[in-house]
């Protein structure tokens, strides 16, 4: 058994060991905060938005490091505060400060001298509160909200005052070494005009898939010495799993505990990320599949198109032109127009790359996630596009059944052969037209002799 410690960070369920885990990339979501700190005219927040598992909390986690020489890094997790009033509220960010500073190593023994709270926590935090901070800090001070949805849900809920976030950038303006960061989930991007006045247009940065250098980088960089990762392997992973930081992250964590089980194997291969590839899949899945029921319905369409398209003509050429094409067979045709703007849609959500070659998914897991779970449904007069769109359940077996085209022609198939049941019934019963009372048709498989 090896002394080392694996690295990578084990899961999505938990921030802990996020801080230390590998981290790649983000130079200028970085570059941007630090200026944001020395700009003598703009207080208001910097706001980190990204999908599930983008490292967002990652990325907070690790601005302390990044700016350990000028400023001091307060992670504070909206999830575990206690948010049913302002005193709440500013009670966990104290303590949160607090807790930071402590395991800094900073001395804070005139935090014992404080009055009580009581009922009044924004005359405590600004006259009692941060003018001690700020004197044992002598350096700047960057609260890091992390989940900023479950804030905005107490200001929204009335737990919390409506001009919360007015507050917060009243702080900022008094305290000039006081700086705000959150992170907020994709998912609550319409909600970000909520967050004004502290947040403006401008200074909402999108977190994106890693570049293929950075993820080579996470997959080689921290083991270097234990085992190898040719360029080749990590290039293969990375389009697996299409730059996802959470994922490239897991499978780094996924290496790391093959080497240790399979020590001699200290060169990983391609077929190695073809075995991994599984429980990679598996690990993601109910992603994906939340992912699939936030998709409008045309960006399923074009989806299902795609993933079809890919399976039958692997090496072919995809274009809007031939994803219209494809759906003109079933019952839900869209014309270019409707394509190029989804397709514009899917890229923004990184789920498809346009490239000189045509369109590809960008994580090869990700297709084979639509081809088990993508389905169109039949439209009927009663049945709104929106309903039909959703993905219907399938046998296994089925997986061949995936168009209205096939089904349809199956259906003609079973139409024919009930006829042929019903003439052979009555011929047999003296030519009477008499109807079965139980008359089903069944389809029977022959082996060839």
């Amino acid at each position: 058994m090896f002394d080392t410690v694996n690295p990578y960070h084990a899961g999505y369920g938990t921030t802990e060991g996020l801080a230390s885990a590998p981290f790649a990339g983000r130079k200028a979501p970085f570059a941007r905060l630090y200026a944001r700190m020395f700009d003598p005219v703009n207080t208001g927040a910097i706001l980190f938005m990204g999908r599930k598992h983008s490292g967002k909390s990652a990325l907070l986690l690790n601005t302390d490091a990044v700016f350990k020489e000028t400023a001091v890094g307060i992670y504070v997790p909206m999830r575990e505060l206690l948010l049913e009033n302002e005193v709440q509220w500013l009670t966990g960010l104290a303590d949160a400060i607090t807790t930071s500073l402590v395991d800094a190593g900073f001395t804070l023994s005139r935090l014992s001298q404080l009055d009580p709270l009581g009922d009044k926590p924004r005359d405590w935090l600004e006259i009692n509160f941060l003018p001690q901070i700020f004197g044992a800090l002598k350096r700047k001070l960057l609260l890091l909200i992390d989940d900023a949805d479950w804030l905005l849900a107490a200001v929204k809920t009335g737990r919390l005052p409506a001009d919360s976030f007015s507050y917060l950038l009243s702080l900022t303006k008094k305290y000039e070494d006081l700086h705000v960061a959150l992170a907020l989930d994709s998912d609550y991007e319409d909600d970000l005009p909520a967050f004004a006045p502290l947040v403006a247009p401008n200074d909402v940065l999108r977190l994106t898939n890693l570049a293929a250098d950075e993820s080579q980088w996470l997959l080689q960089a921290p083991v270097h010495g234990l085992y190898t990762v040719p360029d080749e392997v990590a290039t293969s992973i990375h389009r697996v799993v299409g730059g996802a930081p959470g994922l490239v992250q897991h499978f780094g964590y996924e290496l790391f505990r093959r080497w240790e089980t399979y020590p001699e194997l200290n060169v990983f291969t391609l077929e190695d990320v073809k075995a991994l590839s599984p429980s990679i899949y598996l690990y993601n899945e109910p992603d994906y599949r939340a992912l699939w029921e936030r998709l409008t319905v045309n960006e399923r369409l074009v989806l299902t198109a795609i993933s079809d398209i890919v399976y039958n003509d692997p090496l072919g050429q995809i274009t809007p032109a031939r994803i219209q094409s494809w759906l003109v067979d079933t019952d839900f045709p869209l014309d270019v127009t409707a394509i190029n703007a989804t397709l514009r849609s899917l890229e923004y959500r990184e789920i498809v790359l346009p490239t000189t070659e045509g369109i590809s998914l960008r994580a090869s897991l990700m297709q084979s996630w639509l081809l088990e779970n993508a389905r169109l449904g039949r439209r009927t007069a009663a049945t709104p596009a929106a309903a039909s769109a959703a993905p219907v359940e399938r046998p296994p077996g089925l997986a061949g059944l995936a168009t209205p085209r096939v089904l349809r022609t199956l259906a003609v198939i079973l139409a024919v052969m009930i006829i042929i049941n019903v003439i052979a019934y009555a011929w047999v019963n003296g030519g009477t037209p008499t109807t079965p009372t139980a008359l089903e048709p069944t389809v029977t498989l022959v082996n060839p002799p």
